[in-house]
């Protein structure tokens, strides 16, 4: 399956958790599970304008409806953070361990539909999240 993650970042690397922000900001602990691929070139280009290309066929994927279910699933998994908590903190770490329950439950992605940037809730494409480690080398 080819997939494509669309970036502004002349120099992105591929690589499961990037340092300081996440991949989806604005999503909560979805944002540190991992760059995102959209099945749809045109939904990927709508995030930025360098579109990095990878094969990846989902063997097992645990699938939601959209973002949205993804982010309400993990934060129901392990509870909102604690007043006062640091926010990027608390999502890094849950989604580290969400992403750590789904290996361990034979999970290898996530996938939710999503559409163009700025028209998310129109179902266009197919999002996937890998999971595993093997998927950026």
């Amino acid at each position: 399956m080819k997939l494509y993650h669309g970036t502004d970042n002349p120099n992105f690397k591929l690589q499961p958790i990037k340092e300081g922000v996440g991949y989806h900001p604005g999503a909560g602990p979805v944002e540190f599970l991992g760059p995102s691929f959209s099945d749809n070139e045109e939904v990927a280009g709508s995030y930025g304008k360098i579109i990095i290309q990878k094969e990846f066929t989902p063997v097992n994927p645990k699938k939601f409806r959209s973002l949205e279910a993804l982010k309400n699933n993990i934060l129901k998994t392990f509870g909102p953070p604690a007043s006062g908590q640091n926010l990027g903190a608390y999502y890094r770490d849950i989604a580290d361990s969400y992403k750590a329950k789904l290996l361990t439950e034979g999970y290898d992605s996530v996938i939710f539909s999503e559409g163009l940037k700025g028209a998310t809730n129109e179902k266009v494409s197919t999002t996937v999240i890998p999971l595993s480690e093997n998927f950026y080398n």
